[in-house]
């Protein structure tokens, strides 16, 4: 087998023993299948095992390696508290429809814990939601009964044992895990159940109403039906792809005196901070994160920094160890989009899984199967990647797009290629061109075309993390332009 280093869109605490590394071959030459997959994160890998478990032939091509994407870069909370808000939730599925929703999560984190099997350091634990201001107890409560009315075994509590949390209320029997190591076990049942896994094969989006075939690299593959289990949408749709705007969430891990206890902990800030221990082995170390923003648009540094002081200013800290950045994209309406794709008939997608992904990825995989199978799907018209609904979030998020297209026409800021320090870059006129152009941390300069080769965003440098991003649809590239992560399929032209 003929391996390329791998490449991560992040270095997570996950990875820190067990590095990507390419297990399975790449696709050449023509394969056929019943139904192919398109990504190996979670969604992927658990839409593979349902499917074959039920007597289907199932490939699975993942664009880089098995764990090189968003699902080892996440927390490892597995909680069934809607992102949302209990009573937003609620207001928008109405309460039957809403504990229905509540019903599937929970039964993700039931089905997790059977495949881990003892394994992945998984554990059961209780979860918190918390304000760190009394005055927010009054809200704070009302989302509490809305909890218990949709399913939730919540119970108020006053003492939060974590540091300046005022009032909250507990939700017992949630979990966390090691998401790398349970991503590994996914890949070791799809294979004893016979699915078909190609690494280093990326596959072109389908773009017909019905396709049969797509190319990989060298290769074709022929299949009945296409699973887009990427995260991003992958599919023709723009209107999909305005409808779940990319983003960024930050994670560390530090060693403490006084840990928390084994616990999952939030807040009710916007965006929120999350805060659990490590795992067992681990009793010093905790992870944080928040700071979320749309991807492209903030100076990373300085959401580190933020990140970082949180930190500071609640635990007494002996080490940061890690931290990292992670990509999710999030619905404009709140709600996951999971069924066929918008003017397809055999193309199936899981997207806009917002921050929570590691349970609605093993939703989708069962909704996606059963709507293979053409059996009743709940939720399935609330979910539908087809609803389209243009609600006064959507046409916010646009205004980010439309800013950014903006970029390409306006005349480009002057910059001096001598003035960039390592680890630094822009994109700006240099010498009359309109590129993007860094300076990487070894000191090599970079210069490459600054428009995304997918639909056209103008690219942001991310200096934390040293990758061009792309604001419209969350494309992701290395500083000297090759292709990391998102909808793109190609690398970065150089100039």
């Amino acid at each position: 087998m003929t391996t390329t280093k791998p490449l991560t869109t992040h270095h997570s605490w996950w990875l820190r023993k067990d590095p990507v590394a390419q297990r399975f071959d790449s696709l050449s030459g023509d394969h056929s299948t019943e139904v192919l997959i398109i990504g190996a994160g979670i969604t992927g890998l658990s839409t593979a095992i349902e499917l074959a478990d039920r007597g289907h032939r199932v490939t699975v091509c993942e664009a880089e390696v098995i764990g090189a994407g968003t699902t080892t870069g996440s927390s490892g909370h597995l909680d069934a508290h809607p992102e949302m808000g209990p009573r937003a939730l609620v207001s928008k599925l109405g309460e039957e429809s809403a504990t229905a929703y509540n019903a599937l999560r929970l039964a993700a984190i039931d089905k997790i814990e059977g495949r881990c099997n003892g394994q992945a350091d998984f554990r059961r634990v209780s979860a918190y939601q918390y304000s760190e201001n009394r005055d927010d107890e009054s809200k704070l409560r009302k989302e509490f009964v809305a909890a218990r009315k949709i399913g939730l075994d919540a119970e108020w509590c006053e003492d939060v044992l974590i540091s300046r949390a005022a009032c909250g209320y507990i939700i017992p029997n949630m979990a966390r895990f090691d998401c790398a190591r349970y991503l590994q076990k996914l890949a070791e049942l799809a294979t004893n159940l016979g699915v078909t896994i190609f690494e280093k094969s990326l596959v072109s989006g389908p773009a017909e109403e019905h396709p049969t075939s797509l190319k990989t690299g060298n290769g074709l593959i022929q299949f009945d039906h296409v699973v887009c289990a990427t995260h991003c949408s992958f599919t023709s749709g723009i209107m999909l792809y305005a409808a779940t705007p990319p983003y960024q969430s930050y994670l560390l891990v530090a060693k403490v005196r006084q840990p928390p206890d084994d616990r999952l902990y939030w807040d009710n800030s916007d965006p929120y901070y999350y805060v659990r221990r490590i795992g067992e082995l681990s009793d010093s170390m905790i992870l944080v994160g928040g700071c979320d923003h749309r991807t492209g648009t903030e100076d990373t540094t300085g959401a580190v920094g933020r990140l970082n002081d949180w930190t500071h200013d609640r635990f007494q800290i002996i080490e940061i160890v890690c931290c990292w950045s992670a990509e999710f994209f999030e619905p404009t309406d709140g709600l996951p989009m999971i069924g066929l794709g918008p003017g397809k008939d055999n193309v199936w997608v899981a997207t806009g899984l917002s921050g929570i992904g590691l349970t609605l990825g093993t939703v989708a995989a069962t909704m996606i199967a059963d709507g293979i199978e053409g059996k009743s799907v709940p939720l399935a018209d609330a979910f539908s990647p087809n609803r389209f609904a243009i609600s006064t979030e959507w046409v916010t998020e646009q205004t980010t797009a439309s800013a950014n297209v903006a970029e390409r026409i306006l005349p480009a800021t002057v910059v001096n290629s001598n003035s960039l320090r390592e680890g630094e870059g822009t994109v700006g006129n240099v010498n009359g061109t309109h590129v993007a152009i860094c300076r990487d941390r070894d000191g090599c300069e970079h210069r490459l075309d600054p428009v995304c080769p997918h639909m056209g965003g103008v690219l942001h440098w991310n200096e934390a993390e040293q990758t061009w991003d792309c604001p419209l649809h969350g494309g992701r590239f290395t500083a000297d332009g090759k292709r990391m992560y998102g909808p793109p399929e190609s690398n970065l032209q150089r100039k």
